[in-house]
């Protein structure tokens, strides 16, 4: 789940001005409740989503998933819409280019992965790759305790995407990624998206 600031006392879903019932973390942030409540945990098969969805996972290492939220559509931009084959294609000069946009996160190693992975991608499928490792089992978030940093199917996957060539895609990342995309269940116990 995208970390924010935890609430002081223990709660699974909280009831929403709308009268829905949702995670805690968006609060009453309009486009965070949009995020949560169209995009985040949602299952896609969609190659350009996962990409995305992989790279902004981390692209946020080190930093706040607030930070990288608020550059996500400058991040689209900069990658061509996260489109594997077009992020391919990028060359040392446009890698170049992107560690002088300020608009954002100008870290030399996530971009140069970012484009690293692109390639591997012209090989397979990422959505069938990383679709075998769903949990069999629905894991249940009733509080903040429930929360995991890894799975036993994120330590897979990131096993298996490393063996594939992947760069920046540790356990951590995966488990992550896996929730971002709606292939491991991330919403508290009680939200509507649970």
């Amino acid at each position: 789940m995208p970390e924010r600031e935890k609430p002081p006392r223990v709660v699974t879903a909280v009831r929403s001005a709308d009268g829905l019932l949702r995670c805690p973390w968006p609060g009453d942030d309009p486009l965070y409740v949009a995020y949560h409540d169209d995009e985040w945990g949602k299952p896609t098969h969609d190659e350009a989503t996962l990409f995305e969805a992989l790279a902004l996972t981390y692209f946020e290492n080190g930093l706040s998933w607030a930070s990288v939220f608020d550059k996500r559509d400058n991040l689209r931009k900069a990658f061509q819409g996260f489109n594997p084959t077009a992020v391919a294609a990028m060359a040392a000069d446009d890698v170049e280019l992107l560690m002088t946009d300020a608009s954002i996160i100008r870290n030399r190693r996530k971009i140069d992965a970012t484009v690293h992975n692109a390639r591997l991608l012209s090989k397979f499928s990422l959505s069938q790759l990383v679709w075998q490792y769903q949990p069999r089992k629905h894991y249940r978030l009733r509080s903040w305790a429930d929360g995991r940093m890894t799975s036993p199917e994120s330590r897979k996957l990131s096993l298996a995407l490393r063996e594939k060539g992947f760069q920046l895609v540790g356990p951590v990342v995966a488990h992550s990624f896996m929730q971002t995309v709606g292939i491991e269940n991330g919403h508290f116990e009680g939200c509507f998206r649970a």
